[in-house]
């Protein structure tokens, strides 16, 4: 039984305990990642936040202090230890804006593309000294992923749950491996089939909380709404408040996610899509600061005088007038680049109080200034010395009234994006949302290699269950629980959607003028795929990779000489010279095989036959030789070059040998052709002897033929050396033993 070895923080070995029965490996997309280990102590080990296992499974660490429960039967302690995945211990720490800096600032709002904010969980966990084996952390967001600008509101959260809030918020799933984020969704592979009485014993179907939908009435924001907008009707009650909302175009009450539907086929539900509103995105110029002066009581009665920088810009792509701002609204912007990307702040509209128009009636450019109020939302005073606004900066005006420009179009085409986001959403509303938990047969997991059939998070899967579906359903893993003694033990699968995919309920979005779509983005240099190094202990997966100096150390090459230490195998190898099966070649220069066929030459110091030892044929114990090439001479004689058989292999023919060698010819006739000559001389260095043919009157059967190339020749007597003279073979054609 496999062993498994609990670590502390150091890397000091706390405990090797047997991987028991009960012992668990479970996992379920941005819920779970984690091992369990069970088993029992005379005496308790507290096992610290950060102890750790490493195994074939991954790196487990663990993230919350447990304590075992007292066995009153033993007088021992028992232990169900939970390790989650290495990144689990991330909901420890607080998501900071400014990790770098001293400040504390728990609570914040950022409204940026999903890779900012992406970034902003690297710098923490930078900032932590939180790296995968010595890699630092990078993102990667997938293609089906709009990398758009959201607002997020951050109160006190942790890094973990920070990352899961920004996938529910850009509608994608997040899920972590070795050193990679990733954001998108989590699907992978060609689809394998799930089939009731096939390879799943038992599938079993679980409701979800989200709501099934094919009718979608659909609202955008308030921001930058009139009260005329729509008649009084038209209205849309939130937490009881009638609200003035942003409405799909005339004409289009409500999208359905199936066309021609009846009554009874529509399910409905309101969807607020609370940041799609009529916007423009203004371009800053002209920026300038000017010079303000505080006054700060202290607390001994006295004041100090603080002088600090407010910033001012210009915008000369639109005239503004204080009459565009809605009653009781403040005018605010949101920075859409530079370095306050994402942060929002009040504004001053012709903070001076200039005239707006000119005598002639125009618009007077002295008057089209704006000022930044200046605030601590961000954890220190924006904008600073470090973070402050420059020309070139996008923005996005909200609190006036967007109907007042009529020549830009703004509430139009907010309708027609609020359309196609509703339409994007019924499409996603009419999945099915119930998930499917699929306790797979032992049989179909096992391998005898050990390599058994598990499906990792996000494999493809069609369901087929008749009793579910009349067609079958394509979904993929997004769960799955088994045995870590015994792996291929019923496995159990849960296929389906996330609620990122099914919920309907409360869905905001924001959109920025400019987006990047069916691009993959990543963040801080990375790949998207993990390196596995030369030295890393990390298991391979269907969704990393070697690198190439672990590929040189780990398998055999084809382009030049290599070797091994270890085991070679092939097929299902079994070690015996009685029940086994298969080949194996071992490193101390041992093989086993079921059969051995050699075309060339076999050469043996030692040969041992366990029973019987049959041969076909006939056998000479004599000088022999393999033919090579044949060269017939202007003076009758043939000069036969022999093979070598290894590299300081030389004929052993000595001048007068009788030499005799028969060759068949299978591919006509069948017929068996002799060949009897006697060597004349021998090149050593060459290999090769010079033979003289018998005429066919001095050759048993009347007739000699000459030497052909792959005949094999024996040497059978000396016409002078007497020494010579004698052979010895064994023939199963001519029944002699000579």
């Amino acid at each position: 039984m496999e062993q498994i070895d609990i670590k502390d923080i150091s890397g000091a070995i706390l405990l090797t305990t047997l991987i028991n029965e009960g012992c668990k490996r479970k996992f379920t997309l941005m819920k779970e990642d984690y091992i369990m280990l069970k088993f029992s102590l005379e005496n308790p080990i507290y096992f610290k936040l950060g102890s750790y296992v490493e195994c074939n499974f991954g790196l487990f660490e663990v993230c919350d202090l447990q304590k075992p429960a007292f066995n009153t039967n033993t007088a021992g302690y028992d232990y169900e230890l939970r390790l989650d995945a290495y990144y689990w211990k991330w909901k420890n720490k607080i998501f900071k804006y400014t990790p770098e800096t001293a400040g504390q600032e728990a609570s914040w709002n950022l409204t940026a593309p999903l890779d900012v904010q992406a970034g902003i969980v690297l710098r923490n966990l930078k900032a932590l000294g939180y790296t995968y084996k010595g890699q630092d952390f990078v993102f990667s967001i997938d293609s089906t992923v709009e990398n758009k600008s959201q607002l997020m509101s951050y109160d006190n959260i942790n890094i973990l749950d920070a990352c899961f809030e920004m996938a529910k918020k850009w509608d994608c799933e997040c899920w972590v491996t070795e050193n990679i984020i990733h954001f998108g969704r989590c699907e992978s592979g060609d689809a394998v089939d799930f089939e009731i009485g096939k390879n799943v014993q038992e599938m079993s179907q679980s409701e979800s909380q989200s709501t099934y939908a094919t009718r979608i009435y659909a609202f955008g924001s308030t921001r930058n709404i009139p009260a005329d907008y729509r008649p009084i009707d038209e209205t849309v009650v939130v937490n009881g408040v009638v609200q003035r909302r942003l409405m799909l175009p005339e004409g289009t009450p409500y999208i359905d996610a199936y066309p021609d539907m009846t009554t009874e086929e529509a399910v409905e539900q309101v969807v607020i899509f609370d940041e799609v509103y009529p916007r423009r995105t203004g371009i800053m110029s002209d920026v300038t600061t000017i010079e303000v002066t505080d006054k700060v009581e202290n607390e001994d009665g006295t004041t100090t005088e603080e002088k600090w920088n407010a910033y001012r810009f210009r915008d000369t792509g639109v005239n503004f007038s204080e009459k565009y701002i809605l009653p009781g609204q403040e005018l605010r912007i949101r920075f859409a680049s530079g370095l306050l990307n994402g942060l929002e702040f009040a504004v001053k509209f012709n903070p001076e109080g200039k005239p707006e128009k000119l005598e002639d009636g125009g618009w007077n450019p002295e008057a089209q200034l704006w000022e930044i109020v200046r605030n601590e939302d961000y954890g220190r005073p924006l904008p600073g010395d470090v973070l402050f606004p420059q020309d070139g900066d996008e923005y996005v005006l909200s609190g006036w009234d967007s109907t007042k420009i009529t020549e830009l179009g703004l509430v139009g085409a907010a309708e027609q994006e609020l359309k196609e986001k509703t339409e994007k959403y019924a499409a996603k509303s009419k999945i099915d949302p119930s998930t499917y938990g699929c306790t797979m047969m032992s049989n179909d997991a096992y391998h005898e290699d050990g390599i058994h059939n598990l499906y990792s998070i996000g494999q493809k899967v069609n369901l087929i269950n008749k009793a579910y579906f009349e067609n079958g359903r394509q979904s993929r893993v997004i769960g799955f629980e088994f045995n870590l003694d015994l792996a291929y033990d019923s496995p159990i699968y849960t296929v389906g959607e996330t609620a990122a995919y099914s919920r309907i309920g409360e869905l905001e979005e924001k959109v920025e003028s400019l987006t990047l779509k069916g691009q993959t983005y990543t963040g801080d240099g990375g790949s998207g795929v993990y390196v596995i190094g030369s030295h890393d202990s990390t298991p391979a997966t269907d969704h990393n990779v070697y690198s190439a100096l672990r590929s040189l150390v780990m398998f055999l090459r084809k382009d030049q000489a290599d070797g091994t230490n270890f085991l070679l195998k092939f097929g299902n190898f079994i070690d015996s010279m009685i029940a086994g099966k298969g080949a194996g070649i071992y490193p101390d220069g041992r093989g086993q095989f079921e059969r051995l066929e050699v075309r060339g030459s076999a050469v043996f110091k030692e040969i041992i036959y366990n029973r019987l030892n049959a041969q076909e044929g006939d056998t000479s114990y004599s000088e022999n030789g393999v033919i090579e090439s044949v060269a017939l001479e202007s003076d009758g004689t043939y000069t036969l070059k022999l093979r070598k058989r290894w590299e300081n292999d030389f004929t052993a023919f000595q001048e007068g040998d009788i030499v005799y060698g028969i060759v068949n010819n299978l591919f006509s006739t069948g017929e068996y052709y002799a060949s009897w000559m006697r060597v004349l001389s021998k090149n050593v260095p060459a290999n090769s002897i010079s033979v003289l043919s018998y005429p066919d009157s001095e050759v048993p059967g009347g007739k000699n033929y000459p030497p052909t190339e792959l005949t094999i020749i024996t040497r059978r007597g000396n016409a002078f050396n007497e020494d010579r003279q004698s052979y010895w073979y064994l023939s199963a054609t001519t029944d002699k033993c000579l």
